[in-house]
């Protein structure tokens, strides 16, 4: 199936792990010949859809009257939309519903709405009528007090080079303890992390040879704890500041660029065609090392597949920059014994993000198009003053 739309760079904050093969920076038009599957569907049939629908009413605090539209797929878990449907109208919201894809004026609904709620994929959502709502929803999110609130739920199941994982009912039961949280104490405790960070050099480490050092001084911190409430965002200037996600529980900065030198070194990536698959037998790159000199890739090697690599370096142009360091806290979303995924986007208490590429919906410099995460559970994340953050895949709190 082959489709061409244009996508701003603002798009990839809204399902951003699943668009590296699409590009983000500037407006680029984007020319994709694959066959395009959205992501494998949730693990189990039956899932506590009442209580899911209250944690998602609960979180964005609804105020009597606020207007709520919600992105669905109508054949992937239409209990849980109808379920949120019901439960965000007890509590005194005006909700309709737009099924993914559908020709029914999209940016004009949203004009109409105060709140859009993404609701996950499926094997089954015509991909390429979905890309045109992105900018779409993008751009709306910044204007007046909007906001949005992200239940990726089976799409945020991921491999360690950033790639869609396996999704099974081990993940979903992970994933339901991960909305059962404390949110208070998540909001302070990353909110201390941000500022312990602003007093120097970061330095991240892993055991396959990551050494990564970065400052963020007074860059504008991204706290992901689950607030989707409109006086959380209502002030916020970020993209991704007003696009919550759930579960919750991530720190996100764009570093100050010049300060960011080392190498980041990633045992394995996949090249994928279509980064919605999972395929063993798509080109990957093992043992890839990215070395940095104030935020600039100036060196690239690879064991395998280093052509390969620098093959899609050369087709996006800003994938020869840092782009961002993110920090998981999610106490629950632990990591599943002997699985090879990751649960939710790094969201899990201690697992690192590092990425490449455009940063400006996080306040950054980097421009172009283009970026990819890589997810590191085993990190060693030291603080200017010496204390350990993280070691070995485990955070400690200050």
């Amino acid at each position: 199936m082959s489709y061409k739309k244009w996508v701003s760079w603002r798009v990839c904050s809204i399902v951003f792990a699943s668009l590296f093969m699409l590009g983000c920076g500037g407006e680029v038009d984007v020319d994709v010949d694959v066959d395009v599957k959205a992501p494998a569907t949730t693990g189990t049939g039956a899932l506590p859809y009442e209580q899911m629908a209250q944690q998602i009413t609960s979180r964005l605090a609804i105020t009597a009257g606020e207007r709520v539209l919600i992105g669905h797929e109508p054949r992937h878990l239409l209990e849980l939309t109808t379920a949120t449907q019901a439960a965000l109208t007890r509590a005194g919201a005006a909700v309709s519903l737009h099924a993914y894809g559908a020709d029914d004026d999209f940016g004009e609904r949203l004009q109409q709405a105060d709140i859009y709620i993404w609701m996950p994929f499926s094997l089954d959502t015509d991909v390429p009528a979905l890309l045109q709502e992105f900018p779409i929803a993008a751009e709306w999110v910044l204007q007046d007090t909007h906001r949005q609130l992200h239940f990726h739920w089976n799409d945020g199941t991921r491999s360690i080079d950033g790639m869609q994982g396996d999704h099974s009912a081990e993940f979903d039961t992970l994933y339901l303890a991960a909305l059962d949280i404390d949110y208070d104490a998540l909001d302070a405790q990353i909110r201390r992390v941000a500022a312990a960070m602003r007093a120097g050099e970061v330095r991240v480490t892993t055991p396959t040879g990551t050494d990564i050092r970065f400052r963020i001084d007074d860059r504008l911190v991204t706290v992901q704890s689950g607030d989707a409430s409109l006086a959380a965002t209502r002030d916020m200037t970020l993209t991704i500041q007003r696009e919550i996600e759930l579960p919750a529980g991530a720190l996100r900065v764009a570093p100050i660029e010049e300060s960011v030198t080392g190498v980041m070194v990633v045992p394995y990536a996949r090249l994928l065609a279509n980064p919605w698959a999972r395929s063993d037998a798509e080109p990957a790159v093992r043992n890839l090392r990215l070395s940095f000199v104030e935020g600039q890739l100036v060196e690239m090697t690879a064991d395998e597949g280093a052509e390969l690599f620098q093959a899609f370096l050369d087709k996006h142009s800003a994938l020869d920059k840092f782009r961002e360091f993110a920090l998981g806290f999610n106490p629950k979303l632990v990591l599943l014994e002997d699985s090879e995924w990751l649960p939710y986007y790094g969201y899990g208490a201690g697992v690192v993000r590092l990425s490449i590429g455009n940063n400006q919906e996080l306040g950054g410099a980097v421009t172009g198009d283009g970026f990819r995460w890589f997810l590191f559970p085993d990190a060693t994340v030291t603080l200017a003053d010496g204390h350990v953050l993280v070691r070995d895949g485990v955070l400690h709190d200050l």
